[in-house]
């Protein structure tokens, strides 16, 4: 049991500590999901099976999802093509720093980073030791959170991870500190940290399967990135989100009521039937007799004319959908062409102007996560013995291009420079050249050199031979 859960900075009270505040936040998590995925719109209220199924059909085919597309802007230029570390002879990129990146298939696993932390607002990346080298494992808040150095916010001053072993049918809670980690677990048969949004309470009965584990580094193993405030990119602004969704649900519904239009009679309809009718003194069911339908005939009584409801014009509706989204964008800095479209005789320049509060937004992002990068591929050296590169302050995390030029920029570029740089920067800066790109050009040129005075050289003893048999 955790008997000084009660003392202040003890591993029992960090571990109870962050479990209750990882419970906490689970409500968060789960609206931030449900927006992430479209399904916003569905009341929380309990509605029966039936209408809340039709209602979510119905939702389905009315939504806008428009969150997605205000991350994916930033997440899609975002994209890690190298590292430099302290060792000699890595202007282009540092292979072994590659390889942990490749070996733990980050181009895949980064897209999870990089999402997790732009829905909600941070994202954890966990480094293990492991047989065939340093492992990195990408979590989220739904299972992890992290206390941060009060002098120093880059580094973690406590963390967990939850999860369940279903062999040991017990809950685990991996406790993370400067230097070590510890594991404590409780038994039970099914897990109770649910993943659908509701208060998680760790409660009792906790023990530490062991004492203390001491890590190759000085530091937690556990980093947390995230944006520059904590939030998500467009939490601060699902309100707006709602108001366009319901913009959209009522318009449609309009549409479709347009072919319900409510329709009657004016005139001196007679409640019963006259005499000499067949049904002579019977009320009149003129529900049955003015049946709707596209072959029906009604006849009418002399004097007597068909009233119809006027049509909505729906236009002024969607001009206003149109500029609460023209405003969502403004806000979340996300180029309104993406929805709009309204770019294709933009020049240039203004393209461009356009872009610029999205370039700085993600390079904010990229500043962001290169803290907890830099910090993983250092401990990840650590872990193999190489104390050069394990030098975080010596690590630069390369990220790609945020507005990549096109090819006739490029070429336009180049010729430009008129030979001045040298070849190495033309390669990086103006045709784009990831690392492995610039390496792989280098051993081209190289190849080239030599099959150009390797065919010189033939030239040259071709010649001299029929020079001699001239002679």
């Amino acid at each position: 049991m955790l008997a000084e859960a009660g003392i202040p900075g003890t591993d029992d009270w960090w571990l109870m500590r962050l479990a209750n505040e990882l419970g906490n936040g689970l409500p968060r998590m789960g609206r931030l999901t449900r927006y992430r995925d479209g399904d916003a719109l569905l009341p929380d209220n309990a509605w029966d099976v039936g209408t809340r199924e039709s209602y979510m059909r119905w939702l389905k085919r009315s939504r806008l999802h428009i969150v997605e597309t205000i991350r994916d802007a930033r997440t899609d230029r975002q994209r890690v093509i190298g590292f430099r570390t302290g060792a000699d002879g890595d202007e282009s990129g540092d292979l072994a720093a590659w390889k942990h990146w490749t070996r733990n298939r980050m181009k895949v696993q980064s897209r999870q980073f990089f999402n997790d932390t732009a829905d909600y607002g941070k994202s954890y990346l966990l480094t293990m030791p492991a047989a065939d080298g340093p492992l990195w494992n990408v979590r989220n808040g739904w299972t992890t959170i992290t206390e941060p150095n009060a002098l120093r916010p880059w580094l973690t001053e406590a963390g967990i991870t939850v999860g369940f072993d279903p062999i040991a049918q017990a809950e685990v809670i991996v406790l993370h500190r400067p230097g070590y980690f510890r594991v404590a677990f409780r038994p039970t048969r099914v897990p109770t940290l649910m993943q659908d949004g509701t208060p998680w309470y760790p409660g009792k009965g906790w023990s530490w399967a062991g004492g203390p584990v001491r890590n190759v580094s000085n530091d937690s193993l556990l980093q947390r990135n995230q944006t520059v405030d904590g939030f998500g990119v467009y939490e601060k602004h699902l309100d707006s989100v709602d108001r366009i969704n319901e913009i959209t649900l009522n318009t449609i519904t309009l549409i479709v009521m347009q072919a319900f239009r409510q329709r009657g009679v004016k005139g001196n309809l007679p409640e019963f039937y006259p005499e000499g009718h067949p049904q002579a003194g019977e009320k009149v069911d003129y529900d049955e007799l003015f049946k709707a339908g596209p072959a029906a005939l009604w006849l009418l009584p002399v004097g007597s004319e068909v009233w119809e409801s006027n049509f909505t014009d729906i236009t002024p509706i969607f001009t206003y959908r149109r500029d609460e989204l023209k405003v969502l964008m403004s806000n979340t800095r996300t180029p309104q062409d993406i929805f709009d479209g309204e770019s294709a005789n933009q020049s240039a320049a203004g393209s461009q102007n356009s872009k610029e509060p999205l370039i700085h937004a993600v390079q904010a992002m990229n500043d962001q996560a290169e803290v907890s990068l830099a910090q993983a591929m250092a401990q990840s050296f650590e872990m193999v013995g190489d104390a050069i590169r394990a030098d975080v302050t010596e690590i630069e995390v390369l990220f790609g291009k945020i507005s990549p030029a096109t090819l006739a920029e490029k070429a336009e570029a180049v010729a430009k420079m008129g030979g001045k740089p040298s070849q190495r920067y033309i390669n990086s800066e103006v045709l784009e050249m990831t690392p492995a790109q610039q390496r792989q050009d280098e051993q081209d040129r190289t190849t080239e050199m030599f099959q150009t005075a390797l065919a010189a050289a033939s030239a040259s003893g071709v010649t001299g031979s029929g020079d001699t048999n001239a002679a």
